[in-house]
């Protein structure tokens, strides 16, 4: 009820500001991917989400879509940030270069490591599915969508929690373009644009657009100075459009983006050194002869290192019988600290923390993340008859990792470290993949069918040596993984007509999936130091390799109330493959399962006339997952990785809402609000607990976004946009913690822009951003019990800056 009453609190204040409207429906000049709506006064997009073009208003699916007008209007330059546009979306962050999207209670599969498993959230890149994360890919795009529920019997890879869609500019016939720069705080530095070229009159069009972004970090180290957390990207796009006649039309995107960012600055958020990692087993000599017990405890901090056992330290117990034998039972009586680190050690660092605030860190260590992706791809669509089009999509995607990481925000005894120094380290994970999709689209028009077939291919290998080296508790490890991976599937949608105002739809969908995994650790000198579970011996590599296939379908059932209101009940089946953990702890863990969910949603998509135009969308969703797959960090043969567990059965259940008002020609009003109830209904370890929210998802959302036009005339338009979002606490990851959530946070953002100045085509505008200066955690490590440590990632601080934007052409 208080979580209740403090939404409640601040929609009602966000409703006296002026904000930015942050959805699809916003009124905004038409583009390729949107429609005006002359009727309501609101303005419709056009989406995707049944592969073809749809006005958002009429498709019986629960979207939140976002045209390129609005990414620019709320300064949305990461994917981070949409976290703050769309209910029941959330992102947590091991890494700021890499998102884990979660929609409806369900989330990423295994982060980073080297291995790869499949998310219950794909992302899509101009329909190819394809890792999105970081900067460098919010410019000229037409639009973004963030499809809730299972996709599969129409998107190329089944997911069960949902697809986020990026959809980027298609060239036109008309010579046009821009160029932007902006400037900011944190030495925010920005060039963007874009030029449309049309080359032969309505058969050739080239479309090029870039961006060039350079910002410092936000995290400073007080002990090597480093500013973690830069922002920093060279990105490009070049599309050439294809029409050698009116029936076929066939265009190629090659896109590019290079991220060299500063690394992670984690904050040490909590500390725990009596967590126990192990035992040391005590020879029965010692036993007998010195009283001591069978086995001593082996945990993150303790006044005693293990090292002592081996190494003679000044501060090692000494006795009558050797540093050894003193140790031993120094041991018994208190554990040997793995870390080398004592109780009050880790004390002085979280006080010390807690005194420097959140803006600095204790990292002793160089980070850094740089990443480079890259792709071709065609998509080509020939209409065979008027009621037939044969539809292609093909692409080749590349992209490859290299960084070093502190995971103990300073503690310094658990962190990633990779061969090679200098400007130029060697990339140590990498992504190679091959799509493939056909669609055959046609039409029955005397019977009021419409209907999709295909075929889907994917598949993916690392296509480079992948090895890191990480340390813990000064064990180090060099982790090697390949794998090869490939899915096929046949899929089939109809859509029926059945009179003008009822439609029955639904799809099915078969799915081959086949995986291969190799894992190797070896220590520095190259000896394999890697325990095959099934065996027990020490063996590289340890391979796995599996086969998983599911049938998967969806119904659903539409009616028109009336020309402005649509009503809609659905019912899904989601698929998503299981896989490997390698190396693993234990036998038990080394695969996991398929996980299914089946989805109800019932929505009704309504535009009123309360005397001014309102818009209301809402759907409420039931979800029942059986071996649902969560990811938990562990230590594994002394490499830090995910493994993913099938945690029998939960039941995420919540709704959503969209609002969009025009009291006035000049003002327009939005606002969103999200509940979710995504609780275990089993226990499965500390990956989940009955009763407790799934980790990483807010029960709460809320939002309040609107434009108001202050000026408008021959000198050009002056507008004020604004934009203020709550996020409801979330559970972490480890529930045996005092510190078992991250708080809740709200933003408020807002800018204010100048556009076509005097009608000279250009537009100026200054923005600020989390203008409160809200410190809001957005990810990290929670491994308070685990590894003794919590180290915290915290959100962007407040940033604000100018920019100028100069447009020519259409």
């Amino acid at each position: 009820m208080k979580t209740l009453k403090s939404v409640l609190r601040l929609t009602a204040a966000g409703w006296i500001m002026v904000a930015a409207p942050g959805h699809a429906q916003q009124a905004a000049p038409a583009t390729t991917a949107q429609e005006a709506t002359a009727e309501t006064g609101l303005g419709d997009i056009v989406v995707t989400a049944r592969r073809r073009d749809e006005a958002l208003q009429n498709v019986p699916v629960a979207i939140t879509a976002l045209s390129g007008e609005t990414l620019a209007d709320r300064g949305i330059l990461s994917t981070e940030a949409l976290r703050q546009t769309a209910p029941a979306l959330n992102i947590f962050q091991n890494n700021r270069n890499e998102a884990g999207f979660y929609i409806r209670g369900q989330g990423p599969g295994i982060i980073g490591g080297g291995a790869r498993n499949f998310t219950s959230v794909a992302t899509y890149f101009a329909e190819v599915p394809t890792t999105i994360a970081g900067s460098g890919v919010f410019y000229d795009l037409a639009n973004v969508q963030v499809l809730k529920g299972p996709q599969g019997t129409l998107f190329g890879r089944n997911t069960t929690g949902g697809a986020v869609l990026f959809e980027p500019n298609k060239p036109t016939f008309d010579l046009e373009g821009y160029v932007k720069g902006s400037v900011g705080n944190l030495d925010y530095h920005e060039v963007e644009g874009m030029v449309n070229l049309p080359i032969v009159e309505d058969r050739v069009a080239l479309r090029l657009a870039g961006s060039w972004s350079r910002r410092d970090g936000f995290t400073k180290s007080i002990y090597t100075g480093q500013r973690a957390d830069s922002r920093n990207h060279d990105a490009f796009r070049v599309s050439l459009l294809l029409r050698p006649n009116d029936r076929i039309e066939s265009n190629t995107i090659v896109d590019y983006n290079f991220r060299d960012n500063t690394g992670n600055g984690l904050i040490l958020r909590a500390i725990n050194p009596g967590a126990q990692l192990g035992a040391l087993p005590v020879p029965d000599a010692l036993q007998q002869g010195f009283g001591l017990p069978a086995s001593i405890p082996l945990l993150a901090g303790a006044p005693t290192p293990i090292a002592c056992l081996s190494v003679a330290l000044p501060n090692c117990p000494t006795g009558p019988f050797g540093g050894a034998v003193a140790a031993f039972v120094a041991g018994a009586n208190g554990g040997f600290s793995l870390s080398g680190l004592t109780p009050a050690q880790f004390q002085d660092a979280l006080a010390l923390q807690r005194q420097i605030g959140v803006r600095r860190n204790l990292s002793r260590r160089p980070v850094y993340n740089r990443n480079k992706a890259y792709g071709v791809t065609n998509r080509t669509q020939i209409e065979l008859t008027d009621n037939l089009t044969l539809k292609n999509i093909i692409s080749l995607r590349r992209s490859r990792t290299a960084e070093t990481t502190d995971i103990t925000a300073g503690l310094d005894y658990a962190y990633g470290e990779y061969p090679g120094t200098g400007s130029n380290p060697p990339y140590v994970r990498g992504t190679n993949q091959f799509t493939e999709e056909v669609q055959l689209q046609g039409k029955l028009p005397d019977a009021g069918i419409s209907y999709v077939v295909g075929f889907y291919h994917e598949k993916t290998t690392p296509g480079i040596d992948q090895s890191y080296r990480s340390v813990v508790f000064g064990a180090a490890s060099n982790t090697g993984n390949y794998y090869r991976d490939s899915s096929d599937a046949l899929f089939a949608h109809v859509e029926w007509q059945i009179t003008d105002k009822l439609q029955l739809s639904g799809g099915f969908r078969y799915t081959w999936d086949k995986r291969f995994l190799t894992s190797s650790v070896t220590d520095d000198a190259g000896n394999c130091t890697q325990t095959n579970t099934a065996t027990g011996g020490i063996e590289c590599p340890v391979e796995g390799k599996a086969s998983f296939s599911a049938p998967t379908f969806d119904a659903t059932l539409q009616y028109e109330l009336t020309d402005r209101i649509l009503g809609y009940v659905a019912y899904r089946r989601g698929y998503k493959s299981g896989g490997f953990n390698l190396p693993a702890p234990a036998a038990q863990f080394a695969t996991f399962g398929e996980e299914q969910v089946d989805d109800w949603e019932v929505g009704l998509k309504a535009d009123w006339d309360i005397g001014v135009p309102l818009r209301t969308n809402l759907s409420l969703f039931i979800d029942k997952y059986r071996d649902i797959q969560i990811s938990l960090p562990v230590l594994a043969n002394g490499s830090f990785i995910n493994l993913v567990q099938n945690a029998g059965k939960a039941t995420n259940k919540g709704g959503e809402l969209e609002v969009l008002l025009k009291p006035s020609r000049n003002l327009t009003i939005g606002g969103f609000a999200s509940y979710l109830d995504a609780k275990c209904a089993t226990n499965v370890g500390t990956a989940c607990r009955v009763g407790r929210q799934i980790a990483f998802q807010p029960e709460w959302k809320a939002g309040i976004n609107g434009q108001y036009v202050l000026f408008e005339g021959d000198a050009g338009s002056v507008t004020l946009t604004s934009d203020y979002s709550f996020t409801d606490r979330v559970t972490t990851s480890d529930p045996d913690t005092p510190l078992d959530t991250y708080p809740s946070y709200s933003l408020w953002n807002a800018r204010l822009d100048w556009a076509d100045v005097f009608g000279r085509g250009i537009d100026v505008g200054v923005f600020a951003n989390n203008i409160t200066g809200k410190k809001y955690i957005v990810g990290g490590y929670p491994l308070a019990s685990a590894l003794g440590f919590d180290a915290a990632l915290y959100g962007e601080p407040r940033t604000y800056g100018l920019n100028i934007r100069y447009r020519f052409g259409k």
